[in-house]
């Protein structure tokens, strides 16, 4: 008797490009799921008083996401970019200084989400 299925045909270059694909366009979701939590941990930040303009109008406007392929990795990235002035933005208000207390806005976007970071991940 003669099967009428097709044939598969296994080719792991092909496979790993899909799943690389998959994982980069998760991995976009994630960033901006994670990108959102953090913009409003950090817009809900009202202590010190006069950081707040800082914090909206600089901070906020910096935070941003981006997904890289390395050879063997895809790296979801999460932060406050650079500007003009450099690249310390976000990183007193997350750790703290002499002047003003840690206000941590990017990990707990990422440590309180993590059950939902994975199901992303994997396309739930």
């Amino acid at each position: 008797m003669v099967s009428n299925r097709p044939v598969l045909i296994w080719n792991a270059a092909d496979f790993k490009a899909q799943i690389v694909k998959d994982l980069v366009s998760n991995s976009e979701i994630v960033g901006e799921f994670v990108e959102a939590d953090a913009r409003q941990r950090l817009l809900s930040i009202s202590d010190p008083e006069w950081g707040r303009a800082y914090r909206e109008q600089v901070v906020a406007r910096l935070l941003m996401n981006r997904v890289e392929v390395g050879k063997n990795e895809v790296t979801t990235l999460v932060g406050v970019g650079k500007s003009r002035s450099g690249d310390h933005h976000g990183f007193y208000i997350e750790l703290g200084s002499a002047t003003a207390p840690a206000h941590p806005f990017l990990r707990p976007a990422v440590f309180s989400n993590a059950k939902a970071i994975v199901n992303l991940l994997e396309g739930k």
